[in-house]
């Protein structure tokens, strides 16, 4: 019976000693280690901040002969006895373009000279007889028909076109000797090669507020950088022959801030400032984006992304006006 008990407790002792043995082991070889992220998210970001932004437009600038003048006859019409014009013809000041018949007036002088040396000899009589108060009256005469008579002769100007100034003939109606020409009907357009100009066209009407003095940015490359001011603008209007639909170009004549050189290659870029705003909450223009409401930034509070909406006022390159949302002490995230 002693024996037996004995062999109980042996047996009872080796089991607890395994069972410690096995616990040991399964508490190192099962342990589960949770790692804990105690780093915050890094954002590129930038900051808004208040100042100045500029609305600028900038065009492809020429040097150019910008100003031309379209000749007719301004006061009559007629028939053409001479045409001395053609597309891309080279004119002096002075030639003679084109002349109108002037037969019908010729006639017209030849009677007035008549009545002119009529009323000469007329006066020449009475002050030959010394009658006084008859020449008075004479005298009115003559002054009469001698100012019908200038008139006459001045009208035959009229009907002469003369270039007026040097330059090129850009175009020609469709008018040949022996046809018809209405009074203030173009025949043809000159254009003055004296007055040479670096000239910007706006064919898609971009811009605005610009007048004479504007400042404008000019650059040909790195070869010419300076900046000018707008001297002049040259409207053209034009009408579609066939939709009658009327078309305005708009060219801006600039003159440098100094005596510059332009190369025959090269783009000439012309930066136009159209509108200008101080004390504004600037803000890079990649940092807003648009939402179904309008437009949005990402705000960084406190580590805390915030999306904002936003008002945008103008946008020049990388640069964005906010008109409302913003106060510009934010730190944004891009």
């Amino acid at each position: 019976m002693k024996k037996r008990i004995f062999a109980v407790m042996t047996a009872a002792v080796m089991s607890c000693s395994l069972l410690s043995a096995c616990g040991d082991e399964a508490s190192v070889d099962d342990e589960i280690y949770i790692p804990i992220n105690t780093s915050s998210v890094n954002y590129n970001t930038a900051d808004a901040y208040v100042g100045t932004i500029l609305e600028t437009v900038t065009l492809d600038g020429s040097v150019d002969t910008p100003y031309y003048t379209n000749l007719s006859f301004s006061l009559v019409g007629g028939t053409i006895t001479e045409l001395n014009v053609h597309e891309d013809q080279t004119v002096s000041e002075g030639d003679v373009l084109v002349r109108l018949s002037s037969d019908e007036l010729d006639d017209e002088i030849e009677v007035q000279k008549v009545v002119l040396d009529s009323a000469q000899a007329t006066y020449d009589a009475l002050v030959a007889a010394g009658d006084e108060n008859e020449a008075a009256l004479a005298a009115i005469d003559l002054a009469i028909e001698q100012a019908e008579y200038d008139n006459l002769v001045k009208r035959l100007d009229y009907l002469t076109i003369t270039a007026p100034c040097d330059g090129k003939i850009t175009s020609v109606g469709n008018y040949w000797v022996g046809a018809t020409v209405s009074a203030n009907s173009t025949v043809c357009t000159i254009v003055d090669s004296s007055k040479v100009y670096l000239t910007v066209t706006d064919n898609q009407n971009q811009l605005s507020n610009v007048s004479f003095g504007t400042k404008v940015d000019i650059a040909q490359g790195t070869l010419v950088v300076t900046t000018g001011k707008v001297i002049d603008t040259i409207t053209t209007t034009s009408s579609d022959r066939f939709s009658g639909e009327t078309t305005t170009i708009t060219s801006y004549v600039i003159q440098p801030d100094e005596d510059v050189d332009f190369e025959d290659f090269g783009t000439i870029q012309v930066t136009f400032t159209t509108l200008r705003r101080d004390d504004a909450v600037i803000v890079p223009t990649d940092a807003v984006f648009e939402t179904s409401d309008g437009y949005a930034v990402n705000v960084l509070i406190s580590g805390t992304k915030v999306q904002m909406e936003v008002t945008v006022g103008i946008i020049s390159g990388d640069q964005t006006e906010i008109l409302s949302g913003l106060d510009g002490t934010e730190t944004l995230i891009l």
